[in-house]
This record gives C-alpha cells, sequence and structure tokens, in this order.
C-alpha cells in the first residue's frame, strides 16, 4: 500500500500518518505492526516502511530504505479543464492523474452546462482531491496530484498563459496539430493544455487565449469528448517527451 505524508511527519527513521490515513490503515484495512507499506514525502523521496504501532488516531511507520521519486515524470503537464456535467470531470480528473498530469485546474467556461452555485464549490473541491488523491495512490504515483480552487476562465487563462508551452485544445483549429506544438517546444518541462466544456470554446473565449498567448491545436479529425480530449493531450506530451516506454 502506498500513502503520502509531509516530511513534518518525520523524526529520525520513524514517520507518523495521521487521519485519515490512519483511520484507514487501522479500520479499513486492517493491518498491524510488522505489515509493509511504501510513504511519499514533499521532499522528494518515497519510503519502504515497516509498521510500528497502529491505532485509528496515529500510525507509526519505520523507514527500511529510500529512494529518490521513481515514478514522477520529467515534465509538469498543468491540465486546465473547463467543468463538465455528471460523472464526466471525476472521470477526467482520474484519467489524467493516471497518465502523467501533474495538477488539475477547474474553472467555468461560457458554455459550460455544469455551472455549480459558489457556496458549493468548495464540496466539489473536496470531492476532486479525494478522486485525485486515490488516482495518485493507485497509479503509483509519488506525490498527489493537486486540484486547485474552481477558477474563472479569465483567472485560468492567465495562469496557463505563463507557462513555458501553453496549448489551448480547439476542434475547428485547421492549421497547426498538437503534434506540431510539441515538436517547436524544444526542451520545455513546463506543459499547460487548455481544455473545453461539452460544447466547446466560445470565439471570445479563442480569441483572448489566443491574444494571451496559448497556441490553438487540432488533435486529429475526430471529435473527442470533452473528459477524453485532456487525457489523450496528456499522453501525447508523455510520450513526445520520452515518459512512456511502449515499445514504438
Amino acid at each position: 500500500m502506498r500513502f503520502f505524508s509531509s516530511d513534518a511527519n518525520r523524526s529520525g527513521d520513524e514517520i507518523a500518518l495521521l487521519a485519515p490515513d490512519a483511520v484507514h490503515i487501522s479500520r479499513v484495512l486492517r493491518m498491524k505492526a510488522g505489515d509493509a507499506v511504501v510513504i511519499c514525502d514533499d521532499v522528494g523521496f518515497e519510503h519502504d516502511c515497516v509498521l510500528v504501532s497502529v491505532s485509528k488516531d496515529r500510525v507509526l511507520a519505520r523507514i527500511v530504505q529510500s529512494r529518490p521519486y521513481s515514478t514522477e515524470p520529467s515534465v509538469g503537464v498543468t491540465v486546465f479543464a473547463a467543468l463538465s456535467k455528471g460523472e464526466r470531470f471525476d472521470f477526467l480528473i482520474q484519467k489524467c492523474v493516471e497518465v502523467g498530469a501533474s495538477a488539475i485546474v477547474p474553472f467555468i467556461s461560457e458554455h459550460c452546462v455544469a455551472r455549480p452555485d459558489e457556496r458549493d464549490y468548495e464540496r466539489k473541491q473536496a470531492r476532486y482531491a479525494r478522486i485525485a488523491l486515490e488516482a495518485s495512490k493507485q497509479a503509483l504515483r509519488s506525490r498527489p496530484v493537486q486540484v486547485s480552487a474552481i477558477q474563472s476562465f479569465e483567472q485560468a487563462l492567465q495562469q496557463a498563459a505563463s507557462y513555458e508551452t501553453a496549448i489551448l485544445l480547439y476542434e475547428r483549429e485547421n492549421r497547426r496539430s498538437f503534434s506540431q506544438i510539441l515538436r517547436g517546444s524544444g526542451d520545455c518541462t513546463r506543459y499547460a493544455v487548455m481544455t473545453g466544456p461539452e460544447g466547446g470554446f466560445s470565439e471570445r473565449e479563442v480569441q483572448l487565449a489566443v491574444h494571451s498567448g496559448l497556441e490553438p491545436a487540432s488533435l486529429g479529425p475526430r471529435i473527442l469528448r470533452c473528459e477524453t480530449a485532456p487525457v489523450a493531450a496528456v499522453c501525447a506530451i508523455m510520450y513526445h517527451t520520452g515518459n512512456y516506454d511502449i515499445g514504438v
């Protein structure tokens, strides 16, 4: 099993895990002293550990062996994704985490069908964070992928424009493909991918994005669903940067 902990919870060769991990270990997994776990800290190391003591409030683990992060991609990809309806955004988060995204920024776009009340933002963000955390564990990520607070289109655009390579996935783009932009990105280590909702981006949003420096790109002749497009984009970046070994 894999867990995440702050280095502040480490003392010598021991690391403490607190709630909710302690509850999960003791009550759900029913683990006990002597069982093995992997704990990833927030300073670049993952540790093979043996549990020393287990309770619902606190679990203490002793480090047996440590090593630098071994499963994180060599490049960072932040997915700026317009909110989508129902479980589509849950799928988007889960799969983007699995294929290598480093962060996810949800935002409200003009054509968003899903428009939660601002009073509901905090509850949704907590849900998204849980999905990302569980996906990070399942995919053996070395650190949990963060999902930011829900933002406006303008706020998300301002952030995306600060990246070395910032790409706007736009189904009507017919001049530059996604692969062309990747080939021209050189030694880029920080990518931003901005993707729209079910109804796509409005003309105004596309113009604002281009004016801000984002490069519109097509993923090909087929129209991908809003929850599929960002996953395909992250996969393409991972392959382009040598972070996939699929024997092609």
